[in-house]
């Protein structure tokens, strides 16, 4: 029946007109102030009377420039929490095109007014928004909104001011706005659509396939949509989320398998960017891992690369002390014991060690004995050599966990739960991420945590008679960002969620101890882990060769 009456399509729609429906309420904020350069004009007394004005659905900025962007705003007393910034800053011209085609399908409303309900989309802007004068979040491609604290929902002026980085400019301002968000409305659509999702990955005839798409259509009929943003379609969101939950519940139990879900941003400390931008990377990272332990109780995050928290010591010490106080909650683990994650092929043992060895020794003196995990975490290594069982047993660590392994071209390792053997006879317990790509293999460096992603990983996993608990590791990488909003909603529903697998946020440390109980049920691996997929990578480098001889 759902596919004659082409109900998930039909879903799908609709989740598209409820996500422009949370935003209940909206108030423009005045335009944008643009001064170009590094200069961080962020206090709250700037004044920027003479600076250029950025008016909405403009073009601004170059490529590769840095900026400050400014302007101010005021809470309603009257509006309810929550109340987000929308700032739709960098938004490329194609995006938002196809953006009013598609709203304009789903609304029936005119191209120039649709802009009024412009997101935040994939764009090419990095900032820090400093809220008078002082840094509270930063905003990227995933990060879209600033949700306001009640102290600054007070009715008075309150300054803003965008400092960043504009990677391929000019970019496009769309309409920056104060906006009232309906909790309920957003609620239901994230349940929605991680209901459609495990729908779409189950097969055809599964009872809880069909079980949630009778649920799922049914939930959508209690819905008033005769007038969009009306008050009756927001009161009619309270019964159909309870339906839906009721749904739920009689659907079909979780998968009996067990997923550890660990938050984490990989940085590259040298990649595409001047190196100054690595260290506000890391800041912008990791003052957003911070606001969202507020919204998320039960969000972990786990972080390499001491060399990173040294910058937050020199540039940003209040992120400092607020990473080390939830290190000392249990939040936020300091993880790999290594200064920053490296090259493991070129560089020879004496580096490795001293990597080992200057790494653990700033998490002890910064964070205290014990405080660091004795987990290896190298998310991005390009194969891995037989000595460094030996060498982290010797520093002390004793698990180890990475990704893209599974990318080899022609031969996948047999394993993905063993020991690894190294030269000497030290074992150390591994454990491979099984996140699938885009064609099913074991080769996603992270999860979206999508059914798919979470679904694919057990069908990945070759252990599955031997354990049925996974480490998955999720959050935004390669320049940083983090995990979102978005990936910690999806995880929460994720829980105990009708034919999928048991999601659980946690940390890396957490998933190994239990592991550790039955390692000698794991095959063992002698020798290096070699990936196929980046093999030559060096030959075109031989004087970096020669420098590490």
């Amino acid at each position: 029946m759902h596919h004659i009456y082409l109900t998930e399509r039909k879903i799908t729609r609709y989740l598209e007109l409820l996500n422009l429906m949370v935003y209940q309420v909206r108030q423009p904020l005045p335009p944008f102030r643009f001064q170009a350069g590094n200069d961080a004009f962020v206090a709250s007394d700037v004044d920027d009377s003479h600076w250029p004005v950025i008016t909405p659905d403009s073009s601004w900025g170059g490529a590769r420039q840095e900026f400050t962007l400014r302007t101010h705003f005021t809470v309603p007393k009257d509006w309810r929490a929550p109340v987000v910034l929308l700032l739709p800053i960098g938004n490329d011209r194609r995006d938002v095109k196809a953006f009013k085609s598609d709203c304009n399908c789903v609304l029936g409303m005119a191209e120039d007014d649709l802009l009024a309900f412009l997101p935040l989309v994939p764009n090419h802007v990095e900032v820090m928004a400093y809220i008078d004068g002082h840094a509270y979040q930063a905003m990227d491609a995933y990060h879209r909104e600033i949700l306001l604290p009640g102290c600054w929902c007070d009715g008075h002026q309150h300054s803003l001011a965008l400092q960043g980085h504009i990677e391929q400019g000019p970019a496009l301002m769309g309409q920056p706005e104060i906006v009232q968000i309906s909790q309920s409305t957003r609620d239901f659509a994230t349940s929605a659509r991680v209901v459609l999702d495990v729908i779409q990955e189950l097969e055809e005839h599964d009872p809880i396939r069909v079980g949630l798409s009778n649920t799922l259509d049914e939930a959508f009929r209690l819905l008033d949509l005769h007038e969009p943003m009306g008050e009756d379609f927001y009161n009619s969101i309270k019964g159909a989320q309870q339906f839906l939950d009721q749904g739920l519940a009689a659907a079909g139990p979780p998968l009996d398998v067990d997923v550890v879900a660990m938050g984490q941003a990989h940085i590259d400390v040298a990649w595409l960017w001047r190196a100054h931008r690595t260290r506000v990377k890391a800041a912008r990272t990791f003052i957003n891992v911070l606001r969202l332990m507020e919204q998320f109780p039960e969000y972990h995050f786990s972080q390499t690369q001491p060399l990173l928290y040294e910058y937050m010591e020199q540039d940003y010490p209040e992120i400092f002390d607020a990473i080390k106080q939830k290190v000392a909650e249990g939040r936020w683990e300091p993880i790999s014991g290594m200064w920053i994650e490296p090259d493991c092929n070129l560089s020879g043992a004496e580096a490795l060690a001293r990597q080992f060895l200057l790494g653990r020794a700033y998490f002890r003196e910064k964070f205290g004995p014990g405080a660091d995990s004795p987990v290896i975490y190298l998310l991005d290594a390009f194969s891995l050599p037989a000595s460094l069982p030996q060498l982290a047993l010797q520093a002390g660590l004793k698990f180890f966990t990475t990704s893209k392994i599974g990318c080899s071209q022609y031969n996948r390792l047999p394993y993905d739960t063993f020991r690894w053997q190294g030269l000497d006879g030290t074992q150390i317990l591994t454990h491979l991420n099984t996140i699938p790509d885009a064609d099913g293999r074991a080769c996603n460096t992270i999860s979206d945590q999508s059914a798919r992603a979470i679904l694919g990983a057990w069908r990945n996993y070759q252990e599955k008679e031997l354990h049925s608990e996974l480490l998955v590791y999720y959050g935004w990488g390669d320049g940083g960002g983090g995990p979102t909003r978005e990936l910690l909603e999806n995880s929460r529903r994720l829980a105990r969620h009708p034919g999928v697998p048991r999601v659980r946020l946690g940390k890396a440390i957490e998933f190994f101890e239990r592991l550790e109980a039955h390692a000698e049920r794991f095959p063992v691996w002698n020798g290096e882990l070699y990936l196929e997929y980046h093999r030559g990578v060096y030959t075109s480098q031989a004087q970096l060769k020669r420098a590490n001889r």
